[in-house]
């Protein structure tokens, strides 16, 4: 299978990409290939014993991102994120609601979500055109959150620049908030998980998550949202010899 430069330096397969980008998330992965190109560009000779860039970041200590199973978790993250500012709670809302990534979450204007009932756009990462429904709950949400806005302004703006913030921050700031309120394994990517894990336990209909994921297989699904897990677990939980 043809690999592809995901770094000056580091190579991958679409495949093993895609599953560090589902196990880890868009800013852990993204920190740990800057972090493989640059100990490739001073050290070329250590890195010709790793067996392949895609080993080398599996095994480089990445915790791997989980959704929020417990609702009261969900609840608890809503107010701790709304004490502190009300951008940083709605993203996390639009996050767990519609199973947006941080990358196309963070570029949204007013225009693109006030009066609609989908957000119609172009997927960064798979160059698609996909339509994601905006629920009635989230609906209300948008209103009172854009009423002193206007149409072209960006929904998570930069408080010094005007401009999205960037998803350092967004990470920073849900990832304090999360171990504030003991959300362990949390990263920009659990809302999508999130998202995708309580789709899942309320309509157990995997082949359609998959569809919304842009998933491959019913397998990928289940695993990316951590039901594998949860099963695996549930299994050996009283197995005993």
């Amino acid at each position: 299978m043809n690999k592809q430069y995901y770094r000056d330096y580091v190579t991958l397969t679409n495949g093993e990409y895609q599953y560090l980008l589902d196990k880890f998330g868009e800013y852990e992965l993204d920190r740990k290939l800057n972090a493989l190109n640059d100990s490739k560009i001073k050290k070329p000779k250590r890195q010709e014993t790793i067996r392949s860039d895609y080993h080398a970041l599996l095994s480089s200590g990445m915790q791997t991102v989980e959704p929020i199973r417990d609702r009261l978790q969900i609840e608890a993250m809503k107010q701790e994120l709304r004490q502190k500012s009300e951008r940083n709670y709605f993203l996390f809302i639009m996050g767990i609601n519609t199973g947006l990534r941080i990358s196309d979450l963070l570029p949204l204007r007013v225009k693109d979500v006030f009066g609609q009932t989908h957000i119609v756009m172009k997927e960064k990462k798979t160059h698609k055109t996909k339509r994601f429904l905006l629920n009635l709950e989230l609906r209300h949400q948008i209103e009172e959150y854009v009423r002193d806005l206007d149409s072209d302004d960006y929904l998570f703006p930069s408080h010094k620049t005007g401009l999205p913030i960037q998803r350092v921050q967004a990470y920073k700031i849900l990832n304090e908030a999360a171990s504030r309120v003991g959300i362990k394994a949390f990263g920009t990517h659990s809302m999508r998980k999130t998202f995708g894990f309580w789709h899942y336990t309320i309509h157990k209909n995997v082949a359609l998550l998959q569809d919304i994921f842009n998933h491959t297989s019913p397998d990928i699904t289940l695993r990316y949202i951590g039901i594998n897990q949860d099963i695996v677990d549930k299994s050996l939980e009283h197995f005993s010899l």
